[in-house]
């Protein structure tokens, strides 16, 4: 043990990256409270040496690290080591089994209710999304049938416009020459009938 928290000053990265291993291994044995007990017994809290490393292992609480964690209950335990107290408190075996029962209650209480608050958050983002898709579809209709029903009379009214020109158009009364009378009075007839075909339509 002396040895993993007194490292050389200069390493090779395959040193630096055993060592990584070797701490990341060792603080996660701290979420264990018999092995806190058993280092206590063995007086490692009481030297100043390894109370300093447990000073450095502190650098697990960064996120960087801290995503490498499988028992993150460690650095709460972590933060107990820094305290003189806790480390003299821990070498008595009753305080060491209190610790025990109560990390097995959080495990199995503290594990269901954070799964349903998981749940919950989930399902009500989930609604929530559902809602703003839904107003924005419902925004979309609307501004579609709005544009709809703005174009409408415009086709309407250039129909009406057609219609009204071809009527004006077949009633327009024929100009003929004036030197002949009888042609025009034929074409005035045709005109006559045809506006009475117009009238019966």
């Amino acid at each position: 043990m002396a040895k993993m928290y007194g490292k050389a000053a200069i390493e090779s990265e395959e040193q630096q990256k055993r060592r990584w291993q070797i701490e990341l291994e060792f603080v996660q044995c701290l979420s264990n409270p018999n092995y806190l007990n058993f280092l206590a017994q063995r007086g490692f809290f009481k030297d100043q040496s390894f109370i300093n490393y447990l000073k450095y292992l502190q650098y697990w609480k960064e996120p960087d690290y801290a995503k490498y964690l499988m028992y993150p209950m460690c650095l709460y335990f972590l933060d107990l080591l820094q305290y003189e107290h806790f480390r003299r408190e821990i070498v008595n075996s009753q305080c060491c089994k209190f610790i025990d029962d109560q990390a097995i209650l959080q495990w199995q209480h503290y594990t269901r209710k954070r799964i349903k608050l998981i749940e919950n958050v989930t399902a009500a983002q989930q609604q929530q999304q559902q809602l703003q898709q839904q107003q924005q579809a419902n925004g979309v209709e609307a501004a579609t049938g709005g544009e709809a029903a703005a174009a409408t009379p415009n086709v309407n009214g250039a129909a009406a416009t057609a219609d009204g020109q071809a009527a004006a158009t077949a009633l327009q009364p024929v100009q003929t020459q004036a030197g002949n009378p009888q042609q025009q009075q034929q074409i005035n007839g045709l005109a006559s009938a045809a506006n009475i075909k117009l009238e019966l339509n």
